[in-house]
C-alpha cells in the first residue's frame, strides 16, 4: 500500500492545499484577526452591517490569484482578473451570511465533536488528500492516523482550526437538508428520463417557407403592440465617450533598430566571435526555445511558416541565414543537420527571434502624452490639448454600464465605473491596453427610458411578420393533421405539401438530432402511446411539428431494480444541493449587502 514514507514531509503540502481549497472560510476567520482593521476607510463592503475590509478582500483575492496561476500556469487576462475579484467577493459575502446564520441559530461545535471528527471521522476534504489514500484511491484510516500521531502541534492546530470552522457549517447544512427525501416515483421518473428511448417520424413546418407570401402589418397594429409591450423596450441609462488612443506600436525607428540588431547578431555569429546558442539565450524573443539556445529540433516541411521553412531547407548545414521576416518578427537561422526519415527530408536548426516591439522611448512618450492630456484637460481644455498633441478624437455610440464593457477598451470595470459615476466633460484614464494608452471624456448621458416608437417600429414589424408566418405554419400543420384524422396515412398527408419526413431516436433528457433541445417536441413524443399514432401540431421555437410514434422502449423493471439505489443517491445529493442553494439565495436576497468595490477598482 502506497502511504507516506515520512508524514512530516507531507504536512506542508497538505496545509497548502487546504488553504487554497478553503480560501473563503480561512480568510474570513484569519483575516479579521490578522489585520485588526475595521476602519471605514478600509471597508470594501458590508453584509447586514458586518464589514468586509480591504485587507480581507486583498488576501482572499491573492489566494484566488495564486490558485489560478497554479491551475493554468498563466497570468490572468483583464476579464479573468475581474472574474476572480467577483468570485472573491461572492465567497466573502456567502461566508458572512453563513456565519450570521450560525450565530442566529446557535449552531456550534463542541471540543468533543471536533476531537471525534479529527480522530474518527475526518471530513471529506481530508479524506480526499492523496497522502491518505491507498493504491485504489480509497481513504486509508491507518495512514491518516499515522499522520495525526507524527505531525507537530502547529500543523494539528491549523487542521483543527479548519475543522472548527467547517463543522458548524456542516451541522447547519445537515439541518437544512434533514427533511429532504426521494420518493420511489421520483426515482422511477429519473430512470425513465435517462434510460427510455423513443423513435418517431416527424415533419417540420417551417414558417420561413412563407417568407415570400404577403403579410399585412398596419401602423395601428404596430402602435397597439408597442402600447401593450412597452417594457420590452425599456433601456437602462447609457453614456457615450470621446476617446483618444496613444499607440504603443513600433515606430519606423523602432523597426529599423530591430533590423540593425539582427544584422549585427548575424555578423557576430558568422565571424565566430560569439556562440549562436548563447546569443539566442540572451536576445531571442521566442519563449519556447530561448532557454534551449534557440533549438528547434528536427522538423519537416509544413511545420514552420513558409518564409522560415524556405530559408531553412535552402541553406546548407552549418550556414547562418537571415534575417528572415515572418508574421512573428525577424529570424536568424542556423541549420545544424539534415536527414531523411521515411523518405522525408528533415532539418535540425536553431533560431533567434527578434520581435518588432516598441522601444522604451516610444512607450514612455505615449504614456507621458496620455497623462498630460488627463492632467491638463481641466485647466486647458480637452479640445485644445488634443489639437496641440495632434491626435484623433473618436466618439463611441451610447453603451450601458452592464458588466463593465467600454467600447474599444474592452472589459474594464474601473473605466466603466468612472464613466457612469462622473459628469459630462470629465476626463478619465489613461488606461493601458493592447493598442496603447486610452484616454476618454464623458460626451453625453442618455437617461433610462422607454425607447420611442420611431426607434422600434421596424423591430415590432419584424415580430408581427414572424407571428403571422408562425400562424401560417400552424394552419398548414393543422391541415395535415386533419387529413390524417380523416383517414389518410401520415406519409400521404405530408406528401401533398412536399414536406420531408425525418426519423429520430432519443431519450427524455437527450438532444434530438435535427431538432435540438425542444421540450415540447420531446414531451409530445413520449406522450404518444400507440404505434402509428400522430400528435397534434406541436409548437416549438422555430416552427410546428407533427410526430408519428414508431417505437417506445418499454419500462425495463429488471434494469430499473439494478440502478435505482444509485439513482436515488444521485437524486438525494442533487436535492440536498438545491435546498442549500435555495437557502443561500434567499438569505442573500433578504440581506442588506453594501458593495463599495467601485471605490477601489
Amino acid at each position: 500500500m502506497a502511504v507516506m514514507q515520512n508524514m512530516r514531509e507531507y504536512t506542508k503540502a497538505i496545509l497548502l492545499i487546504l488553504v487554497l481549497a478553503f480560501v473563503g472560510t480561512i480568510i474570513f476567520d484569519w483575516g479579521m484577526n490578522f489585520t485588526g482593521l475595521s476602519s471605514r476607510q478600509n471597508v470594501i463592503g458590508k453584509v447586514n452591517g458586518a464589514e468586509i475590509t480591504v485587507t480581507q478582500f486583498e488576501r482572499a483575492y491573492a489566494y484566488q490569484l495564486e490558485n489560478f496561476r497554479a491551475r493554468t500556469g498563466t497570468e490572468p487576462t483583464e476579464a479573468q482578473i475581474e472574474n476572480l475579484r467577483n468570485q472573491t467577493w461572492e465567497a466573502l459575502v456567502q461566508q458572512h451570511l453563513i456565519e450570521q446564520a450560525l450565530e442566529e441559530n446557535k449552531v456550534q461545535a463542541s471540543d468533543k465533536e471536533i476531537v471525534h471528527v479529527l480522530f474518527n471521522d475526518p471530513p471529506p476534504f481530508l479524506k480526499a488528500q492523496p497522502a491518505f489514500q491507498n493504491e485504489q484511491k480509497q481513504f486509508d484510516m491507518a495512514a491518516y492516523q499515522r499522520w495525526l500521531n507524527t505531525s507537530d502541534a502547529a500543523a494539528l492546530r491549523d487542521v483543527e482550526g479548519i475543522v472548527r470552522q467547517q463543522l458548524p457549517q456542516q451541522k447547519f447544512q445537515e439541518r437544512l437538508q434533514a427533511s429532504v427525501r426521494v420518493t420511489e416515483d421520483e426515482v422511477r421518473r429519473e430512470y425513465l428520463k435517462n434510460n427510455q428511448n423513443v423513435t418517431v417520424k416527424y415533419v417540420f413546418v417551417d414558417p420561413r417557407q412563407f417568407v415570400n407570401e404577403p403579410v399585412e402589418i398596419t401602423d395601428d397594429m404596430i402602435e397597439e403592440y408597442y402600447r401593450e409591450h412597452k417594457e420590452e423596450f425599456r433601456e437602462e441609462e447609457k453614456r457615450k465617450i470621446d476617446y483618444v488612443i496613444f499607440p504603443t506600436t513600433p515606430t519606423p525607428s523602432d523597426s529599423a533598430a530591430i533590423w540593425e540588431l539582427a544584422r549585427d547578431l548575424i555578423e557576430r555569429v558568422r565571424s565566430g566571435e560569439e556562440d549562436f546558442a548563447e546569443l539566442a539565450e540572451i536576445y531571442s524573443d521566442d519563449p519556447g526555445t530561448k532557454d534551449k539556445g534557440g533549438d528547434l529540433g528536427f522538423f519537416a516541411r509544413g511545420a514552420m511558416v513558409k518564409p522560415f521553412e524556405d530559408a531553412a531547407f535552402a541553406a546548407n548545414v552549418g550556414e547562418i541565414v537571415g534575417p528572415i521576416q515572418t508574421n512573428f518578427g525577424l529570424h536568424i537561422i542556423k541549420v545544424e543537420e539534415k536527414k531523411r526519415e521515411d523518405g522525408e527530408l528533415k532539418v535540425k536548426a536553431r533560431h533567434i527571434l527578434l520581435k518588432f516591439e516598441p522601444s522604451s522611448e516610444t512607450v514612455s512618450s505615449a504614456r507621458e502624452d496620455a497623462l498630460y492630456l488627463v492632467e491638463e484637460s481641466p485647466n486647458v481644455g480637452f479640445e485644445t490639448l488634443t489639437e496641440e498633441l495632434n491626435v484623433e478624437v473618436k466618439t463611441s455610440t451610447f453603451f450601458p454600464k452592464g458588466n463593465g464593457f467600454v467600447p474599444v477598451l474592452g472589459l474594464n470595470r474601473r473605466a466603466s465605473n468612472f464613466i457612469f459615476s462622473r459628469d459630462v466633460g470629465d476626463v478619465g484614464g489613461p488606461e493601458e491596453f493592447a493598442q496603447g494608452y486610452f484616454v476618454y471624456r464623458i460626451a453625453a448621458i442618455q437617461e433610462e427610458r422607454i425607447r420611442p416608437l420611431s426607434d422600434v417600429s421596424a423591430t415590432i414589424r419584424s415580430k408581427l411578420e414572424q407571428q403571422q408566418r408562425m400562424e401560417k405554419a400552424r394552419a398548414l400543420a393543422q391541415a395535415i393533421y386533419d387529413r390524417i384524422q380523416s383517414g389518410q396515412l401520415f406519409e400521404q398527408a405530408v406528401a401533398q405539401d412536399t414536406l420531408e419526413i425525418k426519423e429520430a431516436t432519443f431519450t427524455r433528457s437527450g438532444f434530438v438530432p435535427g431538432v435540438g433541445r425542444e421540450p415540447s417536441f420531446i414531451g409530445a413524443a413520449f406522450a404518444l402511446s400507440d404505434s402509428n399514432r400522430v400528435s397534434k401540431p406541436v409548437e416549438a421555437t422555430r416552427g410546428y411539428y407533427l410526430l408519428k410514434l414508431v417505437e417506445k422502449q418499454p419500462f425495463d423493471e429488471k434494469d430499473f431494480e439494478s440502478k435505482k439505489e444509485s439513482i436515488a443517491r444521485d437524486l438525494l445529493r442533487r436535492k440536498q444541493i438545491q435546498v442549500y442553494g435555495a437557502w443561500l439565495a434567499n438569505a442573500k436576497s433578504r440581506a442588506k449587502i453594501e458593495d463599495y468595490r467601485d471605490r477601489f477598482f
